[in-house]
């Protein structure tokens, strides 16, 4: 477990070989440079990984850019990633910005894994 402010990151590894980070809690200006190094550290390890975002309680501008950053560095090392969430605080921002085309957004974690384990590209 990670916590950085308002925000906490749970961190599980499934039978899968999916790694899964559970976000909990505000993705602002405070919690981004937490959140760059744990998605930083996602990405360097090489492993598929799942971040739920079905918990986050704000997604600001800082939050957005960490995500977007972990997607280039993903892709830079082709390393498979997903986003998983489905309400309107995440779902609001990555639309107004246009993200939700970029990043790799799926509505649920089981949709998520579906997509990474079954060799399926990735949508962006």
């Amino acid at each position: 477990m990670y916590e950085a402010h308002e925000l906490r990151i749970d961190l599980t590894d499934g039978a899968d070989g999916i790694r899964l980070a559970r976000l909990t809690g505000e993705l602002d200006l405070a919690a981004a440079p937490a959140l760059r190094a744990f998605l930083t550290g996602c990405v360097d390890d090489g492993r598929t990984f799942i971040v739920d975002l079905e918990s986050v309680t704000f997604l600001g501008s800082a939050g957005l850019q960490a995500l977007v950053d972990a997607d280039e560095a993903a892709a830079g090392r082709s390393v498979r990633w997903a986003l998983a969430g489905s309400h309107r605080v995440v779902i609001r921002p990555l639309e107004v910005t246009g993200l939700h085309e970029q990043l790799p957004l799926f509505p649920s974690v089981t949709v998520a894994t579906r997509h990474l384990t079954q060799g399926a590209p990735v949508a962006h």
